[in-house]
């Protein structure tokens, strides 16, 4: 029995740009769709569309359709496209890349040189420190985890894995940001799954065209004592540009752990590919396993990773840190709850759009003790007259009468019950708050 997302495809490389300085001959563009349908035939995860794409790409040349193409990269673009048309799958691809060919043939013809490759993609990988981009503890205790790549799982990047699931442990609830992560090495996301599961889960089954077989899988290790799990609230913040793997993984979490998944649709790949030399210069991509996950008995193909709570992108990490917030105010002390709160004001700043009237900001204008507020060129400021130097900071509105100023605290404007206001109340985020009476 293998382990879950043996079957998640592969992130590949985007095409690369050659010069091309001879034509592609008639001759071998008929070679060229011979293996592809060929290929196709065999290894496509679904025979019944395979067969499809086949007679349609027979069809197609028959009518001279690619005749007219001379460059390599547009007869391989342009039978991507036709095999789309049938397949609607966005990882099965035609492409020129006679250096990947190259690769993909070096590799397959020895085990000396496959050895080579992997230590060329280990050093690419080590000094992009395993595609690991941020790591860090935000406000309240909330940990974050950003990556763009799934690496290969070696020794090397496994142990990064663990340092970085090592800093987040104690955090009160994880953000993992998924929103620039293309895809990747299908054994490392078993293996960062694996921090989440206490014992080993079923996680449902894979189905394998190269041998027509399907295998149950699992996330998790069952013997694996001492190991480090997070068993605390996971959101999971997603893009249209999430892609193949790092859809697998949060999938897997949202139907299996319960995960939140914030942002926006995912782009839909959800098939295993592998890389397949087609001759002269061009390489296939063909999908060729398919997952059942075990709670929806289907997986995201086509229709991508559907968030628990849409979003822009843009906004989606503020929105989880607010849900966390939120839920955090269930249970917080009285400081807790002060402090909390100031969070939850401040990235309401961030978010919120609220205009004050010109006479509404003017009526807060005065000295309140040291500080000064004006209202000039239609913007409220604030400044510190012990400060030697002048500089006013901007009030950002997050109701009528309440500002954020700055990064450093917030003020709120209290009025009499006629109506004049009187006073400021500044609050710190550290809970601490304090009332200062109007001077003039």
């Amino acid at each position: 029995m293998k382990d879950l997302l043996f079957f998640i495809s592969i992130a590949v490389c985007p095409s690369f740009l050659f010069a091309q300085t001879t034509n592609i001959s008639q001759g071998e563009k008929l070679q060229l769709l011979q293996n592809v349908t060929r290929l196709v035939s065999s290894y496509y995860v679904y025979p019944d569309k395979a067969e499809e794409i086949t007679i349609h790409l027979k069809k197609l040349y028959a009518t001279a359709k690619y005749d007219s193409l001379r460059s390599p990269s547009e007869l391989g673009n342009e039978l991507t496209q036709d095999i789309f048309f049938i397949s609607k799958d966005k990882h099965i691809r035609i492409e020129y890349n006679p250096g990947l060919e190259n690769d993909i043939l070096k590799f397959n013809a020895s085990g000396k040189n496959a050895d080579k490759i992997s230590q060329v993609d280990l050093e690419k990988e080590r000094q992009k420190n395993f595609y690991f981009r941020k790591v860090q503890i935000l406000p309240s205790n909330i940990g974050y985890i950003e990556f763009t790549n799934f690496a290969k799982s070696s020794k090397e990047a496994l142990k990064t894995l663990e340092a970085v699931m090592q800093f987040i442990t104690h955090a009160d609830a994880l953000i993992i940001d998924l929103r620039n992560n293309y895809g990747g090495n299908g054994a490392m996301v078993n293996e960062m799954l694996g921090y989440f599961f206490k014992d080993r889960t079923y996680a449902g089954r894979a189905f394998n065209r190269i041998d027509n077989t399907w295998t149950d899988s699992y996330i998790g290790t069952e013997n694996k004592t001492g190991r480090l799990i997070y068993n605390k609230p996971i959101y999971i913040l997603t893009s249209s540009a999430t892609f193949s793997a790092a859809e697998g993984f949060a999938y897997a979490l949202q139907q299996l752990k319960s995960a939140l998944v914030i942002g926006e649709t995912t782009r839909g790949g959800a098939h295993l590919t592998r890389s397949f030399s087609l001759g002269n210069g061009f390489v296939g991509f063909i999908p060729y396993a398919r997952f059942e996950n075990a709670v929806t008995k289907t997986d995201w193909e086509g229709k991508g990773i559907i968030p628990d709570i849409p979003a822009a992108s843009e906004n989606s990490l503020i929105i989880a840190q607010q849900d966390i917030l939120n839920k955090k105010l269930l249970s917080a002390d009285e400081n807790e709850n002060k402090k909390t709160n100031w969070l939850l004001n401040y990235y309401k700043s961030k978010t919120t759009v609220i205009t004050v009237s010109s006479s509404k900001a003017k009526s807060y204008e005065g000295r309140y003790a040291e500080f000064e507020v004006k209202f000039e060129n239609n913007e409220l400021k604030m400044r510190d007259t012990n400060q030697s130097v002048i500089q006013f900071k901007s009030l950002k509105p997050i109701t009528e009468n309440f500002f954020q100023v700055g990064e450093d605290y917030q003020i709120e404007f209290l009025s009499d019950i006629d109506g004049s206001v009187n006073a400021i109340k500044m609050y710190w985020g550290d809970g601490w708050s304090e009332e200062i009476k109007r001077l003039k």
